[in-house]
Parts: structure tokens; sequence; C-alpha cells
């Protein structure tokens, strides 16, 4: 998937072009967002998480995400 945007942080569900609603069969009133593009998620998370990391302190560092 070609991205429109230049994401540099995982987007608020409210974006369309990010996210794709998935609705579960059975539960009409859940709905689960899922990326339309899942390489570019992981990439954000991964960032997310390092971010994360280096925002904590030595001691309170967890394991790779």
């Amino acid at each position: 998937m070609t991205n429109q945007l230049p994401y540099t942080s995982i987007p608020d569900t409210s974006d369309t072009i990010y996210w794709e609603p998935k609705s579960l069969k059975n539960n009409l009133r859940s709905t689960t967002f899922v990326p339309r593009d899942r390489e570019l998620h992981q990439q954000l998370r991964v960032k997310a998480w390092a971010v994360i990391q280096a925002s904590l302190s030595k001691r309170n560092k967890k394991a790779k995400y």
C-alpha cells in the first residue's frame, strides 16, 4: 500500500486513510480498527516503543517490544 501521508506516529482511529474499520461477525456493537498498512504500523509501533523506553529510567526499562 502506498502511504498518502508521511506518518511519524500512530494516528487516532478517526484517520480513515490509516485505519480500516472491521466489524466482528455476530457482534454488531463492536468495531475493531486495523491498520491498512501493517508494515508501516509495525514500524511506528517500534518507534513509539523506543521513545517510551528512552523516557524511562534505566532501572524501569522493559524487554524489547
